[in-house]
């Protein structure tokens, strides 16, 4: 009797080319970053110092800003209201998204606030909030939260609409108790669009901080960075903004690579 032998299917490493290491992912990270350094050398080359320094006289003028009190103060004012705005835009988005997600009519009643919300330009809700508020540190916070509240509920709705309705009958079936459901059917599946909107919502947040400061605050990283900008120095402004760039970076990697770790080590294995 002869057998007709079913072919395996192919691997996702071998339709990739052979196993993905981390060290091919460093590897390829390392090219990227690479490149924007010669992109950008490149670039300096053809263009006078006072509109684009060098990579080489940014470090230099970054190891120069690091070893002053004047980087880290303005850091601290800034990071402090990255902080209350992304908690107030956080909070806000949850609740409106929630509310959209499990409720028709709240659904239907928000989408004009978030159409508006997406529509008005940034600059304008800004300047709105600042009047209203006064140019203050409240006004710069509120005015940044404000800004990224509907984009981050439009994601916290689809997230919730996107619930395996299947797994939560399957729980009533079992007679799961509340909290069993919420903890083991709900919270695998909200997570990921929660960790998700946060990194989103937090790349927002602080750079509409650094957009308000630059408005009407006198201190903070977006104040400094105008501040460089009016008397023609790209180099400070540059140096300014990639050492805050870095900063955040190591938020990222550090905060929210070690809650995507925490909260999915059920993943691994």
């Amino acid at each position: 009797m002869n057998t007709v032998a079913t072919p395996l299917a192919p691997s996702k490493a071998a339709a990739h080319g052979g196993p993905w290491r981390p060290s091919t992912e460093a590897l390829w990270t390392t090219a990227s970053v690479l490149t924007l350094l010669g992109i950008w050398s490149v670039a300096s080359w053809f263009l006078p110092p006072a509109v684009l320094p060098s990579p080489w006289l940014v470090v230099q003028a970054m190891a120069a800003l690091v070893q002053t009190q004047e980087l880290w103060t303005d850091t601290a004012v800034t990071l402090g209201r990255i902080a209350l705005a992304f908690a107030i835009g956080m909070g806000a988005a949850i609740l409106l998204g929630s509310a959209m997600a499990m409720s028709r009519r709240a659904g239907v009643f928000f989408r004009v606030w978030i159409v508006c919300g997406i529509t008005v330009p940034a600059i304008v809700t800004i300047l709105t909030v600042y009047m209203v508020v006064g140019m203050n540190d409240r006004g710069a916070v509120l005015g940044a939260a404000l800004t990224v509240i509907p984009f981050l509920a439009i994601n916290i709705r689809e997230g919730l609409k996107n619930l395996d309705t299947r797994l939560l009958q399957m729980g009533k079936v079992f007679r799961a108790s509340r909290g069993q459901v919420v903890r083991s059917i709900i919270a695998p599946q909200v997570a990921p669009m929660l960790l998700a909107s946060a990194r989103f919502g937090l790349g927002l947040v602080w750079k509409m901080v650094l957009f308000v400061e630059l408005l009407g605050r006198g201190d903070g990283v977006g104040f400094r960075i105008e501040y460089y900008f009016q008397l023609f120095d790209m180099t400070s402004v540059l140096a300014y903004a990639m050492c805050f760039v870095l900063v955040m970076l190591a938020i990222e990697v550090g905060i929210f690579g070690w809650l995507e770790k925490r909260a999915f080590r059920w993943r691994q294995g």
